[in-house]
């Protein structure tokens, strides 16, 4: 993002930024939040302005999060390829039983995140499906810690024998589990371990259903049911009372895209562009602009029953379970949008109620 979107977040280095967010997102009626390990990029025009980018820790941040609700769920991302499970174990079963049960865990594999990448050989080369391989077996030893009984476990990665003193965690089995892995690795996993599986918005219809059928036929073979693995959609949303309103406010985050953060992130992502000169060739400017605004995502810029007709069609046409929201800018006033705006319209379409229907139990 250029510097004048970057200038319109909250200062992500404030615990009162991310309790404004919290208050915000449960006064809205979400059923959580969502924590990556990083969070999107600020470009070259951002780093001239001396705007960087922190990489915080989201366990750390849960804290926050958790100790200013009541009821809104936190989900935070740990690598099993930085942490041992047993300080998974730890970590998870003192957010859990402190919050009464709202925490949940994404599960993610790779090395990197949103910035510099550490070295492969400071945390052992292990390459794509074997980090799988290695996340499977931290979550056999994560099921076995947050039992309550001892732990005896040995694998190829992991040996654990002994008895692990930590808090049981509120939640039975074991807290909330998510993963986004869309390889076949990845699907394999969260077949076997995730409660929810978060799939781009922009995916194809056939291809999601792919993916999600090929999730849910793992899931039954590792003695689970289908329903078990439920559809969370990555979209970004825009809302207001109309769409000129959405439209305006759109377009000025999208003239405010840096260009070249664009290039920089299609060439992490898609390996096999590795030139400035060949993305250009392939993409206009207004496309590479769509790209900096959304990212993977769906765009959902527009009037408040716009985008509760887009949803709608994702719930029923492509069996979602739920929308991952992401906000062209990091606010709670457009939280409150979202609450004000589309929940309640979201209720009149019969896919949505609030979590006190159903005693906040997700």
């Amino acid at each position: 993002l250029s510097s004048a979107v970057a200038r319109a977040n909250m200062k992500l280095e404030s615990f009162a930024t991310h309790r404004a967010v919290a208050e915000a997102s449960e006064a809205a009626q979400l059923d959580y939040v969502f924590m990556a390990d990083g969070y999107g990029p600020y470009g070259p025009k951002s780093h001239d302005a001396w705007i960087r980018d922190p990489l915080l820790m989201a366990p750390l941040l849960a804290m926050t999060v958790l100790g200013a609700t009541k009821h809104l769920r936190c989900i935070t991302t740990l690598h099993t390829s930085w942490h041992h499970p047993l300080t998974m174990a730890r970590m998870g079963a003192t957010l859990d039983s402190m919050s009464d049960g709202r925490w949940g865990v994404n599960i993610v594999t790779g090395a990197g995140s949103f910035g510099p990448p550490l070295d492969p050989h400071a945390i052992g080369h292990l390459d794509h499906d074997q980090r799988y391989d290695q996340a499977a077996e931290a979550m056999e030893i994560l099921k076995q810690a947050w039992a309550g009984g001892p732990v005896d476990f040995e694998g190829q990665y992991f040996t654990v024998r002994g008895q692990l003193v930590h808090p049981t965690p509120v939640q039975k089995p074991r807290p909330l589990v998510v993963s986004a892995g869309a390889s076949l690795a990845g699907r394999a996993f969260a077949g076997r371990f995730a409660d929810y599986t978060f799939l781009p918005g922009r995916t194809s219809k056939e291809e999601l259903m792919a993916r999600v059928d090929d999730m849910r036929r793992v899931a039954v073979d590792s003695g689970r049911q289908a329903s078990d693995v439920r559809v969370q959609l990555h979209a970004s949303v825009c809302i207001r009372e109309t769409e000129e309103e959405a439209k305006r406010y759109s377009d000025w985050v999208a003239s405010n895209v840096d260009l070249d953060l664009v290039v920089e992130y299609l060439n992490a992502v898609r390996g096999q562009i590795t030139t400035y000169d060949d993305i250009y060739s392939q993409m206009g400017e207004l496309q590479m602009r769509e790209i900096g605004l959304v990212s993977g995502s769906l765009k959902l810029h527009g009037s408040a029953d716009a985008v509760a007709d887009q949803i709608e069609m994702l719930h029923r046409e492509y069996q979602a379970d739920g929308v991952v929201i992401t906000l062209p800018i990091w606010s709670p006033d457009e939280i409150r949008l979202l609450g004000d705006l589309l929940m309640p319209r979201l209720a009149e379409r019969g896919i949505w109620e609030p979590p006190s229907a159903h005693d906040f139990s997700w």
